[in-house]
């Protein structure tokens, strides 16, 4: 192994949380901080471009490919888990839809022991993230690093709209703001038509400090803790090992898949689970790994009665030519977006307290809209209406598979392994067709195709989300913050039982904040980093 460098932040993970815990820890110049990342910073235009999202998804360029064990409740499938290996994490490949989450989750984890994670607690950090323009300035943030807006819809997106408001789910005029029930039209966190992620919002502005280096291509296999303290990284590069010390705190940011893998690798996990590794234990923590929890996607696809889809604009000659001819003069048109304009947060029934499921339009068809090597749209006008249980109860895993740090780990998901879930994902696809069937929207639906009018029953509906459900992107949980024995850390975001060792990302939330991950996690970052300011003696510029 190479000599050691010293730094006195190491953080693991360029993703969301890690991108704006490096920014924040080195803006003041009195701390200098490593910022490891697995990936490169790769400025492939398909990154930027918000249509080119799906176009990554099927190359084998800046993601880690992951694949979960067969799943019972999905017909036996192994689902496709991209996650980001790039500069930037999952918010470079993602699908831009920024949704902060719902105040009563935050409550939640409030009042299940993580004291200071209540709506209040969070929502300074929320809006600390970000800048829009169209918001309350009491509830929206207008200043901060990275972009918002909302992108008006088209036909297809307008005439959802206004179907779900006759089907009985009020509109929303921001989701994020003072009403989260409702339908609302998306907002993304985009810059004059291209991704606006961490990389661009956090890192990019970071990189001429001194105080911050950001070393790509570096894949971490274990984090080194001497006398129950965490003392620095060994990673790999450019084919050979090193080691990095910290002088205060290693920050593991690498995300719900990686950051429970690397815990285990460095002997920080159930101690039985790690024995036939040969990996010796560091601390018991049974929990590392455990807990998490993914929203299973499912859409009905219908064919429709005007070309007015991405199904007739990808494939027609001249109209795909056009339509970049039009993002390259003026940045906006089908891609400036991904897919979807509209979402609805509804209630299946009118007696809930709170929404339990997010609908949302896709204005393009396919057989299988997640098939993690081609996408073959459908020859027709087409386009889908997914769904997804806000809050999943189902719960899976990700461990060890080999003592390679560089072998993937086994993810067990247990998609509907819960029978609220399935409850929940039939009822949802119930209230799509009933939206479908809206004046607004029945105008434009020649006939649903799949999975067809044919398929009435619950088992009919269940065959059918085992069949084309997938993940939504957005594991959580593996690293469960609490104070309970199956917690990993607390509510400062540290390991329990090693100092100078935090997690951050979006594996410690204890539950999904309901609907969308990425603008949580990016606040996760920026709390961690003023978690650590406020013990170094430091205070955040700008607080």
């Amino acid at each position: 192994m190479q000599p050691s460098d010293t730094f006195d932040y190491v953080i693991v993970g360029g993703g969301s949380a890690g991108s704006a815990i490096a920014a924040r820890l080195s803006e003041s110049g009195r701390h200098t901080v490593l910022l490891l990342e697995a990936g490169v910073d790769d400025r492939w235009i398909w990154l930027r471009v918000p249509l080119g999202a799906g176009r990554v998804l099927l190359s084998e360029r800046s993601l880690w490919r992951f694949y979960t064990e067969p799943e019972a409740h999905m017909a036996g499938r192994r689902m496709f888990w991209p996650r980001g290996r790039v500069v930037g994490g999952s918010s470079t490949i993602n699908g831009m839809l920024w949704v902060r989450g719902e105040p009563a989750e935050y409550d939640a984890w409030r009042d299940a022991g993580c004291r200071g994670w209540g709506y209040d607690d969070v929502l300074p950090y929320l809006k600390r993230c970000e800048s829009y323009a169209d918001g309350d300035p009491a509830v929206r943030g207008t200043d901060g690093p990275i972009n918002i807006v909302r992108y008006d819809p088209d036909v297809l997106g307008s005439a959802f709209h206004l179907a779900c408001v006759q089907a009985g789910i009020p509109a929303t005029a921001d989701y994020n703001g003072v009403q989260y029930e409702g339908v609302g039209i998306l907002q993304t966190n985009t810059k004059r038509g291209m991704r606006h992620g961490g990389r661009e919002a956090y890192v990019d502005p970071a990189r001429d400090r001194e105080t911050l280096t950001v070393r790509t291509g570096a894949r971490a296999h274990r984090v080194r803790v001497e006398n129950g303290r965490a003392v620095g990284v060994e990673y790999r590069i450019d084919a050979g090992h090193r080691f990095v010390r910290a002088r205060n705190e290693v920050i593991v940011s690498a995300g719900a898949v990686q950051s429970p893998h690397l815990l285990e690798l460095s002997g920080i996990g159930d101690r039985e689970r790690l024995a036939p590794f040969g990996i010796a234990s560091v601390v018991h923590l049974p929990g590392v790994g455990e807990n998490c929890r993914d929203h299973l996607h499912t859409r009905i696809s219908f064919e429709c009665t005007r070309p007015v889809t991405l199904n007739d604009i990808l494939g027609h000659p001249l109209r795909q030519p056009l339509m970049g001819l039009r993002y390259l003069l003026f940045r906006d048109g089908p891609m400036a977006a991904c897919t979807a304009e509209v979402h609805a947060l509804a209630k299946t029934d009118p007696s809930l307290d709170r929404p339990d499921v997010k609908i949302q339009m896709h204005t393009l068809s396919a057989e299988d809209p997640r098939d993690p090597k081609k996408l073959v749209l459908d020859k027709f006008p087409g386009f889908g209406i997914g769904s997804f249980a806000l809050r999943p109860y189902s719960r899976g895993s990700v461990h060890l598979a080999s003592a390679d740090p560089e072998a993937p780990p086994a993810i067990v998901a247990n998609y509907l392994s819960d029978p609220r879930d399935r409850a929940t994902s039939i009822a949802a696809l119930r209230l799509v067709r009933r939206i479908a069937e809206q004046p607004a929207l029945r105008e434009l639906i020649v006939r649903e195709v799949r999975p067809g009018p044919q398929a009435q029953s619950d088992e009919a509906l269940l065959a059918h989300i085992g069949k084309l459900g997938a993940t939504s992107y957005h594991p959580i949980g593996t690293c469960r913050m609490g104070s309970d024995p199956m917690a990993v850390v607390d509510s400062e975001l540290r390991v329990h039982g090693v100092s100078g060792l935090r997690v951050a990302d979006a594996s410690v939330m204890p539950t999904m904040v309901s609907s969308n991950t990425n603008a949580p996690s990016f606040m996760i970052g920026e709390r961690c980093a003023d978690f650590v300011l406020r013990e170094s003696g430091s205070n955040r510029v700008g607080a």
